[in-house]
């Protein structure tokens, strides 16, 4: 009979817990300052996928905790097709809000990661903050 109970009680425990599958997804659209780069991005439970519809870029990540306790950030690793060659790593600050930071990494070897671009971010469901511009933050790889 003990053995019962404590079967029981562990499948409950296990059915309490809040798991990826059943977290809500929340979609955020934001545009890069400056930029052409207007990225979607889905939030899940702290997994984060997201598509930039003027470079094509695409990526996954997750939403982690800043050193220190000085908030949270999206870090995700992000594909460019046309750029092969090049693995970036994007950082936006957390919670998704106008005004918000980002900065863009990159390596080519896996061995360096290097500061690429950085700026600010708006978020289009709310008050535009700064012109958009005509060319992909990643351009800055023909400059």
């Amino acid at each position: 009979m003990q053995m019962k109970t404590l079967v029981i009680l562990g499948a409950a425990a296990l059915l309490a817990l809040p798991s990826v599958a059943s977290a809500r997804t929340k979609t955020t659209v934001v545009s890069f300052d400056g930029y052409c780069d207007v990225v979607t991005i889905k939030v899940t439970g702290s997994l984060v996928a997201g598509q930039d519809s003027c470079a094509g870029g695409f990526g996954g990540g997750m939403v982690v905790k800043q050193l220190g306790g000085q908030g949270k950030s999206i870090v995700a690793g992000v594909q460019f097709p046309v750029y092969a060659g090049y693995q970036f790593v994007l950082q936006l600050s957390y919670p998704l809000v106008t005004g918000g930071t980002w900065t863009m990494y990159a390596t080519t070897d896996g061995t360096e990661l290097d500061p690429f671009e950085a700026g600010t971010y708006t978020v289009q469901n709310g008050p535009s903050s700064a012109p958009r511009g005509a060319l992909p933050a990643v351009a800055a790889l023909h400059r």
